[in-house]
């Protein structure tokens, strides 16, 4: 019946052609301009996994209760010193706050005037008395630079304590070596031409260790460089001397536009725009990027771009050279080429129409159309070319000449090339199908978006104009005779050897794939989703860099408790776990022992207000700030000589930089004075400050952060961190497991970091183990409904999953995982794997044998070479994630070609009821 249909319906192709060319233009121009008007992608991962699973519930519940956590973008702003650093932060963050346009929310991890007021409450009673007794003993120099607080009145300053002070021993070389060497380094920086600047805070907190109860958002602010500065060595020259690079944060809520591929680029052109016009690299030498959620997805989606256009061109000229070498004739390649355009055209308007918008995993359909859509234009331009070239050969046998009439052999062709192809390219065709709609019942709904509309356009546009207006466009342009029928004759000799060896090859394939099959206990399911985005990027790099800091908390996990007693329990329970290295609740933010410590900070600010609010001296001229500098390069130098030891080299240091300074033009002298002077300045501002704290409670706290840990109902946020030991990688897979795992055992309700990214694997592998056994079961009654032979069926599918199970194996010795990206291949493969698989089977129930040399070897072969130009261009790609799903889509193709074309003829044998070297094509009889 089917065959029957087939042979009508390219008949009336034929007869009608030039209607049915105008008819499919005519849907196509349709299709098109519905794609032009109702094209729309939602680049939101979040809808690519049912939100009715239970944890996706609880993340779900978690982003409505605090909105303003949700799509954040991280705005790290690098600078020489963290007083630049963090003063570049807040201008950039009262700036942005003026644009309620592009943002919704602008916060400081850590930073405002709370933290900087408050910042001294949360270290610990021991590191505050040893923090105050420093400064209170440092009130003479504290004094004298808060007097003049330039380059040239630090000068003044160290002329003055290397005289009376260092002959007398009451300062030692030793202590003053920080101070000697970081002050050389940034000025050595300058001299090279490079952003520089001296961080003073650093200098008062080194030393001082991180107590261990400070919330982690307020650390940043408890004067502590927790913004991961790297600090330059003591010593050495500008070549040697490593910068100092500090990180202050803005964390930022940007509207987006999920109707575009990069939902947050207006956002982060917004926030450059706003650094550029506040001049931040100028004033502060700072930079400025972006990381988190938006513009990791932003930068993923502008990678698979990246060179997009050129692997196309390429991918297009490879295809054409393959279908060349299939069919010979420029007329034909063109005639593949626009059916398959056409196609393209519909299933994307088809697929606009029941998904609504296109999601990041279903626009793949257009690769997956290409591969098979070929595929199909293949087989039945080479058995056309078959039909034809057997159909003249016999007609000039007869008349003794070729025929006058061309065509009539294409149109012979043409029928017999229906006839032929009708029952395996059906059943091809329904079976690949079956696979894409196997997709549809799991919850990994991004696949399963794809399924729908490659089988639908499979089933209901690639199979019909295969039909259509393939035969009609042939029919019209009218290709030249066939010279000589298709096929591999050269393999003929591997044909005998099948035939020959047929039991040892057999069994000893078979016994090759179990003897790796304990390859498949170490398949590994790389879970991690950072590992497939690329680290060149600006958001990657900066993400990796900001891994250890705990203020971003990028492994992070979270519980929404019923009430801020509720939060405390769990806290505690938390805590007790040897995975947890810190929780943190809005409690947190209320530091014990406060009398003790405000009583610290007063006696402190008792002795230090006075010099810190004393109006600074005039600033001296260029001729008073070279005296100044020469000055001090001399006393260095003879301090270095007198007192050899610790902190002689960083004498010798700065007086060799100071003499350089001295000598160097005016500008370089005033970059100089503002690398060391401005963060001197801000220091010292933000000391003052830091010296008159408020007592703390629930009610002084900000209530923007409040709002961050308690919803207005009363339901608590409690955040959780994994410990990473000395030297632990903080992303490594293991740890996060294991963290992961133990708090999810004392806590179901928790969510997020890991947890969220674990579920979302065991989901989506859910998903695949259940598209492939619907796939596996309906192509197997498929089959079965075909053939009507259990054993032709298990011919068809035992192959398919030799391949696959190689294919597992090739991947573990090729060291590729499976992850979110590649795992797609495997149910794709065996809908794309059985059509090739098909195709042998018909033929060889036709009686055909020698299968090796014909031309469905040459049509599987070239076929199964478009496809895998489509999907290796992946390969290509500058998107790990891609490049792996590309990697293993080959892989698999390879393995699934090997087993049709050579492990599928060994396993059927000769066909039933034929002797031994018969050789005849049964379907030719047939047709």
């Amino acid at each position: 019946m089917l065959t029957s249909i087939v042979v009508r319906t390219v008949e009336f192709s034929i007869r009608h052609a030039w209607r049915v060319i105008f008819a499919a233009l005519l849907l196509c121009a349709g299709s098109a301009v519905y794609v032009a008007q109702h094209f729309a992608i939602n680049t939101d991962t979040g809808r690519l996994i049912d939100p009715g699973k239970p944890w996706a519930k609880r993340g779900a519940a978690l982003d409505a209760a605090f909105p303003q956590r949700d799509a954040l973008t991280l705005v790290v702003v690098e600078a020489p010193a963290v007083e630049f650093a963090e003063q570049a932060a807040a201008e950039l963050a009262g700036r942005l706050k003026q644009n309620p346009a592009r943002f919704s929310a602008v916060s400081r991890p850590g930073g405002g005037e709370f933290f900087t007021r408050n910042g001294l409450m949360f270290l610990s009673v021991p590191q505050l008395t040893d923090l105050t007794g420093q400064l209170t003993q440092a009130r003479p120099l504290l004094n004298a630079l808060a007097h003049d607080p330039t380059l040239a009145g630090l000068a003044n300053t160290l002329s003055v304590l290397l005289l009376l002070p260092l002959q007398i021993g009451q300062v030692h070389l030793a202590d003053m070596a920080p101070l000697l060497g970081r002050s050389a380094d940034a000025i050595d920086q300058v001299l090279a031409g490079r952003p520089a600047a001296l961080s003073w805070r650093a200098l008062i907190e080194d030393g001082a260790t991180e107590a261990s109860d400070v919330p982690t958002s307020a650390q940043t602010s408890a004067h502590k460089d927790a913004q991961g500065s790297e600090k330059g060595s003591a010593t050495g020259d500008a070549k040697s001397a490593k910068p100092v690079v500090a990180r202050s944060l803005v964390a930022v809520r940007p509207m987006l536009d999920y109707g575009t591929l990069e939902a947050g680029q207006a956002a982060a052109g917004a926030i450059r725009v706003a650094a550029a016009e506040l001049h931040l690299d100028q004033r502060y030498h700072a930079t400025v990027r972006l990381t988190g959620a938006t513009p990791l997805a932003d930068e993923e989606f502008a990678s698979v771009q990246d060179g997009a256009a050129l692997n196309g061109v390429l991918t297009l000229l490879t295809v054409l050279l393959i279908l060349w070498l299939a069919l010979r004739s420029a007329k034909m390649v063109f005639a593949v080429l626009v059916t398959m355009l056409v196609g393209l055209v519909v299933t994307a308007a088809l697929g606009l129409w029941m998904v609504g918008a296109l999601n990041m995993i279903s626009v793949a359909f257009a690769v997956l159309f290409v591969g098979i859509g070929v595929d199909f234009g293949i087989q039945f331009g080479v058995r056309y070319r078959e039909e034809r070239h057997a159909y003249e050969s016999a007609h000039a046998a007869v008349s003794g000449a070729r025929s006058d009439s061309a065509s009539d052999g294409l149109r012979h062709a043409l029928r017999g090339a229906a006839r032929a192809i009708a029952m395996p390219l059906g059943l091809a065709a329904l079976a690949t199908a079956a696979s894409f709609f196997s997709f549809l019942p799991t919850d990994y709904r991004g696949v399963s978006e794809l399924g729908q509309i490659a089988g639908v356009g499979i089933l209901c546009v690639a199979f019909p104009s295969s039909l259509t207006l393939l035969p009609a466009l042939i029919a019209v342009l009218g290709p030249r005779s066939e010279p000589a029928t298709p096929g591999f004759v050269w393999l003929a000799p591997v044909d005998r050897l099948f035939a020959r060896h047929r039991t040892v090859l057999l069994y000893g394939t078979l016994a090759l794939v179990l003897a790796g099959a304990p390859l498949l206990l170490h398949l590994r399911f790389d879970f991690n989703p950072l590992h497939l985005k690329n680290t060149k990027t600006e958001s990657m790099a900066t993400l990796l860099a900001l891994q250890d800091a705990p203020e971003v908390g990028i492994n992070n996990v979270n519980v929404l408790a019923p009430s801020l007693d509720a939060a405390r329990a769990v806290a505690q329970r938390l805590a007790a776990l040897p995975q947890v290295g810190r929780v943190v609740t809005l409690d947190s933010f209320i530091p014990e022992q406060q009398d003790a410590k405000l009583k610290l900070v007063a006696d402190a600010a008792r002795t230090l207000l006075p010099v810190l609010t004393q109006t600074p001296a005039a600033p001296a001229d260029d001729a008073a700030r070279v005296s100044a500098k020469n000055n001090a390069a001399r006393l260095l130098r003879n301090a270095a000589l007198d007192h050899p030891g610790p902190g002689a080299g960083e004498a010798q240091h700065l007086s060799a930089t100071l003499l350089k300074l001295a000598s160097a033009d005016v500008a370089t002298r005033d970059a100089a004075d503002h690398a060391i002077a401005e963060p001197l300045r801000l220091a010292l501002a933000t000391l003052r400050v830091a010296l008159a704290p408020q007592p703390i409670s629930r009610q002084t706290l900000p209530p923007d952060l409040v709002r961050d840990w308690l919803t207005p109902d009363g339901r608590a946020l409690v955040d959780i961190a994994p410990k990473v030991g000395p030297g632990q990688d903080p992303s490594d897979d293991t740890l996060l497991h294991n963290f992961a795992e133990a708090v999810l055992r004392a806590e179901p309700t928790a969510i997020g970091g890991p947890i969220t990214i674990l579920e979302s694997a065991s989901t989506i592998i859910t998903a695949f183990i259940q598209a492939g056994a619907w796939a596996l079961l309906s192509i197997t009654l498929l089959l079965w409904i075909t053939l009507r032979r259990l054993a032709d069926v298990l011919r068809t599918l035992v192959p398919l999953l030799v391949s696959a199970a190689v294919t597992l194996e090739l991947s573990v010795l090729f060291g590729i995982p499976l992850n979110f990206a590649n795992i797609i291949a495997l149910p794709l493969l065996l809908g794309i794997g059985v059509a090739f698989k098909i195709y042998y089977v018909i033929a060889w129930r036709n009686g055909q044998t020698d299968l090796l040399q014909t031309s469905l070897t040459q049509a599987v072969i070239l076929s199964a070479a478009t496809t895998a130009t489509a999907f290796g261009s992946l390969w290509l790609s500058h998107h790990p994630g891609t490049a792996s799903m590309g990697r293993l889509l080959a892989l698999s193709l390879l393995c699934t070609l090997i087993g049709a074309v050579f492990f599928q003829p060994v396993l059927m044998g000769k066909p039933r009821g034929q002797t031994p070297g018969q050789n005849t094509d049964k379907t030719r009889d047939k047709s």
